[in-house]
């Protein structure tokens, strides 16, 4: 009686585990493709991170840490803690620039944090458009925003005049108004 529940109950963690692996699957195969990217990655889980890195101007850089942390821990486990910290703004990280680069606002990342098998779908099957990379900024990696080179700081610009830091579409300076 005990083996036959617990292999019940194994069984329906089991079928949970798989819709929402194929909901995901789906959601982010539809994202890919508004984004210009093929669909299939969405099927290999790490490689579909890397990739929705990719479309969403978050450096990979995060995901080797966010293992990277995950694999430390297993040798010293009073590091989990600093981990779980890696993990959890990572995932804050991905989730409000996935958010912005499909033009939804920041609160959409709630959602797409804790239940990105629905909202995956909702973006992808839905008719929100890809806008381009739109990461959040960046505390550790804010000077790579959006390049997928670490090395490539082109997108980074300066006033002449005040020295203040400027995107790179802008026309004037916002600090001190001169023309760029």
């Amino acid at each position: 009686m005990l083996v036959a529940f617990v292999l019940t109950f194994f069984a329906v963690i089991l079928g949970i585990i798989l819709i929402t692996y194929i909901l995901s699957a789906v959601g982010l195969w539809k994202m890919f493709q508004k984004a210009g990217k093929p669909g299939w990655p969405s099927l290999i889980p790490i490689y579909n991170t890397y990739i929705l890195c990719e479309i969403t101007g978050v450096s990979p850089w995060w995901l080797v840490i966010s293992f990277g942390a995950g694999f430390i821990t297993a040798f010293i486990p009073f590091l989990g803690f600093f981990s779980s910290i890696i993990s959890i703004y990572f995932g804050v990280l991905l989730a409000v620039s996935t958010a912005r680069s499909f033009g939804k606002e920041d609160a959409y990342a709630i959602g797409i944090y804790l239940l990105p098998f629905v909202f995956y779908l909702i973006i992808g099957l839905g008719d929100s458009t890809y806008l381009e990379p739109r990461p959040m900024e960046d505390v550790i990696f804010h000077h790579f925003q959006g390049n997928s080179s670490l090395d490539d700081r082109s997108q980074v610009k300066y006033c002449s005049s005040c020295g203040n830091k400027v995107t790179s579409q802008a026309n004037y300076c916002a600090n001190c108004g001169k023309e760029l």
